[in-house]
């Protein structure tokens, strides 16, 4: 099979885009011939060897965390899948993962594609999709009337997680970049703050929840827009210093999990219509150097870089 891979850690061009031996399922797994897979930050920061400390990994490695595809294969003990049904799937980091023509995972990690979603929308919903389920809903535990402020709305987690705020009858604040309003403002948010043109600390106030997906300042501008024992949930992107004592609020940065019931319950948000998956853009695996750069230098916006298979 062709699949993209490193060998050593570094920038972009330790990229290859060669033949792999072919994977087969063992008891308990399932192959899937891919069709899309997508790219997230931290498929670019393991690649860079900026997560050696938390992901061992063995080289050569396959990178991806998530994609969508078909059934080729079964291992023994598979019985409620089928030859030639269309999923999606989740990768752990220290697996071969998804960038690839073929992927062999854990019964657990794939779930049936609604038939309502294309395989690239599949690729883009499911990490992205969780973390947004995970950080609203099993965290924060939004409900209709909840103030939120989610940093990032434009990107591929924070377009979800305003779709899945707005769903529940929160009140959704976002920050984007000027050329990003009405994109964010289509997707549910009842304000969009250009953090380019506005001072988000002038316009939020009293925020039941704020989800962070940035870090760094603007994190720790954060606190005194939550009311008093408001709730911060953050995905680290950039460190941050934890005011929440100071400030009298609450501060989760939650554990990302791939727990079967979780990625069911996000694809069915999507086959309900509550989940739109974004995407910024597709490329062919082969460019993945390109693809790589790309996402690297922050040129990626509005959903998920998405390759072709």
């Amino acid at each position: 099979m062709k699949a993209t891979y490193y060998d050593e850690f570094g920038g972009p061009s330790v990229l290859r885009y060669a033949e792999m031996p072919l994977p087969q399922p063992g008891p308990g797994q399932i192959r899937i011939d891919l069709r899309a897979a997508s790219l997230i930050p931290a498929d670019v920061k393991l690649r860079a060897g900026k997560l050696s400390h938390i992901f061992q990994v063995s080289l050569p490695k396959i990178p991806g965390r998530d994609g969508a595809g078909v059934v080729s294969a079964l291992g023994a003990g598979v019985d409620d899948f089928k030859i030639g049904d269309r999923v999606c799937v989740v990768a752990q980091h220290v697996q071969q993962g998804t960038h690839a023509e073929a992927v062999v995972l854990g019964r657990e990690a794939v779930v049936a594609l609604p038939d309502s979603l294309g395989f690239a929308e599949g690729a883009a919903l499911m990490h992205a999709g969780v973390c947004a389920w995970i950080c609203l809903m099993e965290t924060a535990r939004i409900t209709a009337g909840s103030r939120v402020l989610i940093h990032g709305g434009a990107g591929a987690i924070g377009s979800l997680a305003l779709q899945l705020a707005a769903s529940v009858g929160a009140e959704v604040l976002t920050t984007c970049r000027s050329s990003n309003r009405d994109y964010v403002t289509s997707l549910g948010a009842d304000r969009a703050i250009a953090y380019d043109a506005e001072d988000f600390t002038a316009i939020a106030r009293d925020m039941d929840v704020v989800l962070d997906l940035i870090g760094g300042e603007t994190a720790d501008r954060s606190w005194q827009v939550l009311k008093p024992a408001g709730h911060m949930v953050a995905l680290i992107a950039k460190p941050f210093e934890d005011q929440s004592a100071d400030f009298g609020v609450r501060l989760t940065i939650p554990h990302i999990h791939d727990h079967a019931g979780t990625l069911r319950t996000v694809v069915d948000a999507a086959a309900a219509g509550r989940l739109v998956p974004q995407i910024a853009a597709q490329v062919p695996l082969e460019e993945a150097r390109y693809a790589h750069a790309r996402l690297e230098a922050g040129h990626v916006s509005r959903g998920r870089l998405v390759f072709r298979i």
